[in-house]
């Protein structure tokens, strides 16, 4: 994103000098600003020490508008709880809410040239359904949630004054859909055993099990695996330390052709569309890494790494440096770097047939451990890269790294182009030496595999 969103959408409704509130702002600073204009961008508001901010508040003939803009395509019916909470505190202060609406991004927008506001944003009085549908207007969601805030502030205030306390307990929320990011200041995984019932994956009686006091996969009935694969392959190496299927590996290696490939790519995500044919939450990759290995296991590398709007630099280097025979192994493709490649060939459509010539031979390196082909206690029920790496090799780790994931080299790239030359450089090489790290890890665990294999 080259401005803050916030920049963008008072561009979009014209707010430019519209009065602004702040962080710590009173009640009577607030209304004393709306009151006065109008319309208030950002107003902080607040009732018994329950504090809110409201993106835009004006007036219209029957009370006030309440405007949220989101940088997404698809906000929720959920919401509605917030506006709605929003609306009570604002009664509590003499304010009338009758009016909602939200704003939120094009998904089918596809930039040109210039960024054009009126194309990019859509203005709604209604929210997405589970199926990214409109269905409800925000009134008639707001209407569905039933509360009683007093007792929620009492509540909250309660659980606050007993947090010293307060023992976390595990339930499904920790870890539903994506890991709760407060999950390790609860609890300390790393004084469980590797074989621990709570590593069991998509598993619906591990909390239950835990708390009835078995302690290891192994412990458990098998009658109450769900029959997952991967699970089946912790409960095995739960018993024995460790479990190979050595036939389904066997086959799926020799689908492989030399030479093998190993690609990883690295890229950023844009909600506002930054350059020419890229759609709301386009991503623009700036580093790829390349490991080529030929028939006599000779280990060669190329990467590639720019900023700005580097997309067909990027797919030129890439075409020329990827041979055009062999496997090309990659670590979670399919949402990732095929995914990426596709969508370039969609913004760059001359190139878009050498793209997939490339990831037609992609194999994804990680199905044999998704799939429970191959498991190791130490895996504590993950199986990234980072996670299965010191399966296979103490040699090498990411720990020796200056960046040591994914996230903090898009931290750093997004630094990149305001450092000076000497920070530059530093960056660049710390990104580059984190992508080959993944690409010769690929490289560790495909021979790992092999040398599995080839023991059993």
């Amino acid at each position: 994103m080259l401005e803050p969103f916030s920049k963008t959408w008072m561009r979009y409704f014209h707010l430019e000098d519209a009065p602004c509130g702040h962080t710590g702002d009173s009640n009577n600073t607030s209304l004393e600003l709306l009151h006065k204009n109008g319309i208030l961008v950002q107003g902080r508001f607040s009732y018994k020490d329950c504090r809110t901010r409201i993106p835009i508040l004006k007036q219209i003939a029957d009370g006030y508008e309440a405007i949220y803009p989101y940088l997404s395509a698809f906000p929720k019916e959920k919401e509605a709880r917030m506006m709605k909470v929003n609306k009570e505190i604002l009664a509590h202060l003499g304010i009338s809410i009758t009016k909602h609406k939200i704003l939120y991004l094009n998904k089918d927008y596809v930039r040109q040239d210039d960024l054009d506001l009126n194309q990019l944003f859509l203005v709604s009085d209604c929210l997405f359904n589970r199926r990214n549908n409109l269905h409800l207007s925000i009134d008639a969601c707001m209407e569905k949630e039933t509360f009683d805030l007093d007792s929620w502030i009492e509540q909250t205030e309660a659980l606050l004054q007993n947090l010293p306390n307060h023992k976390p307990e595990r339930n499904k929320r920790c870890t539903q859909g994506r890991r709760c990011p407060f999950y390790e200041s609860c609890f300390d995984d790393s004084t469980l055993p590797d074989d621990s019932i709570a590593f069991l994956t998509t598993s619906s009686k591990k909390l239950q099990a835990l708390e009835s006091g078995i302690e290891h996969v192994s412990q458990l009935d098998p009658k109450l695996l769900e029959g997952f694969r991967l699970q089946y392959a912790q409960y095995m190496a739960s018993k024995n330390g460790l479990f190979i299927d050595h036939v389904a590996i066997k086959t799926w290696l020799e689908k492989l052709q030399e030479p093998i490939s190993y690609l990883d790519f690295e890229w950023d995500t844009f909600a506002i569309p930054p350059y020419k044919n890229m759609k709301p939450f386009d991503v623009l990759c700036f580093q790829y890494s390349l490991h080529v290995e030929d028939e006599d296991q000779n280990l060669t590398h190329l990467d590639f790494f720019d900023y700005g709007d580097c997309r067909e630099a990027f797919i030129q280097s890439l075409i020329a440096s990827v041979p055009k025979t062999g496997s090309i192994l990659v670590y979670n493709m399919e949402g990732a770097e095929k995914l990426r490649l596709i969508q370039l060939g969609e913004q760059f459509p001359q190139y878009a047939d050498d793209l997939a010539q490339i990831y037609d031979r992609m194999i994804d390196l990680s199905k044999p451990f998704e799939c429970g082909l191959y498991y190791d206690n130490r895996m504590h029920g993950h199986y990234s890269l980072k996670n299965i790496l010191p399966i296979f090799t103490d040699s090498v780790s990411y720990n020796q790294l200056s960046i040591k994931d994914g996230l903090n080299a898009v931290y750093a790239y997004r630094n990149f182009e305001k450092a000076d030359e000497q920070k530059r450089s530093i960056i660049r090489q710390n990104i580059r030496t984190y992508c080959q790290m993944d690409t010769y890890a690929e490289y560790v665990v495909y021979h790992g595999l092999l040398k599995a294999v080839k023991e059993g």
